[in-house]
């Protein structure tokens, strides 16, 4: 809406769980980062996934294609499901 983000000030200012009441979930995550490690496929990969499943290869056979492991493969294709 017309509200602007909240400076570093401001968010310090305000404890974790007065923010948390304050803004919601989906706010926070806007001005937030996203933390971690970054993942081993990305958008381009990811396509190249789902095509690959379409056409009935399995998922080992994906994960030697695109080099990544079996496990990387499932949680791809776990997140893909949601």
């Amino acid at each position: 809406m017309g509200e602007t983000p909240m400076t570093v000030i401001e968010m310090a200012r305000l404890g974790g769980l007065a923010r948390a009441r304050v803004h919601s979930k989906a706010e926070l995550r806007k001005w937030g980062r996203r933390g971690g490690r970054p993942g081993k496929l990305d958008r381009k990969g990811l396509a190249t996934l789902k095509r690959l499943l379409a056409t009935g290869t399995t998922q080992a056979e994906c994960a030697a294609i695109l080099g990544v492991s079996v496990r990387t493969i499932g949680r791809a294709v776990a997140r893909m499901r949601l």
